[in-house]
């Protein structure tokens, strides 16, 4: 579980200044749980987005959700990474995932910035991936432990979920969160454990230590220096989904 001491206090902050917003707009808030990298390690603000799950009891009208969405893309401005990444879900989401659905998704980056609105669109399958590291992982900024509000995740539906992101990263992320993600993705099926993208990249050197392509990933995610070529990184997250069992073209290996 975070504890405060190993969340940066600036991150805390704002969150919380995030949370007593989302309460004054939506009375029926059960939680604000930070999560990601500010908790499980590997933030930098100049790299990093702020990843946030809040809980509300009861779902919203479309205008609800508009307006509790723009309420909060005000709080951009002074957000200590590199952008807002939060979405709002009802309890009952939090408890069980069912199909997904979320209350509104709230985007900012330093070049633009999207809300969201749940009603009239299809489920969200990040969540799956957000919850089960929430329930594991997050901070609890506002209201009770995350334990007590988010219900477990099966695990083949966890595999099933970063198996997808595996598939997505190459062509629309950097080479360094793929190859790090497939580390990730690794280790969760070798043991189970949920960890963070630099976590998954130590893990997998301290069991192949020569292994460049995830010695320079790891380099450029905590440092900044020169990450791995995009066509030694496509054959890295290819083989990973050999060893997955995965078939069928990985994208961005062509």
């Amino acid at each position: 579980m975070a504890t405060d001491a190993l969340v940066p206090s600036e991150v805390v902050r704002y969150v919380a200044e995030v949370s007593d917003i989302l309460a004054g707009v939506r009375p029926d808030l059960i939680g604000v749980y930070l999560h990601g990298s500010a908790v499980l390690g590997g933030f930098h603000a100049s790299r990093s987005d702020v990843d946030v799950l809040a809980v509300v009891a009861e779902p919203g009208t479309k205008t609800d959700q508009q307006t509790l969405g723009d309420t909060v893309v005000g709080t951009a401005a002074w957000c200590p990474g590199t952008g807002l990444e939060m979405s709002v879900i009802t309890a009952a989401t939090a408890a069980n995932l069912g199909s997904c659905p979320f209350e509104v998704h709230v985007r900012t980056t330093a070049t633009e910035t999207a809300v969201i609105p749940g009603v009239g669109h299809a489920g969200d399958a990040d969540l799956v991936l957000h919850c089960a590291v929430c329930r594991e992982h997050a901070l609890a900024v506002w209201g009770p432990p995350a334990m007590e509000v988010f219900g477990p995740v099966p695990a083949d539906r966890v595999g099933a979920a970063m198996v997808s992101e595996l598939r997505w990263a190459l062509d629309h992320a950097t080479v360094t969160y793929a190859v790090l993600n497939a580390c990730r993705a690794l280790r969760f099926a070798d043991d189970g454990q949920l960890c963070s993208k630099l976590d998954g990249g130590r893990w997998y050197l301290d069991r192949h230590e020569d292994n460049e392509v995830v010695a320079a990933a790891i380099a450029h995610q905590r440092d900044g220096r020169t990450g791995p070529s995009t066509s030694a990184a496509a054959k890295f997250v290819a083989a990973v989904c050999g060893r997955l069992g995965l078939s069928g073209p990985v994208p961005g290996s062509r």
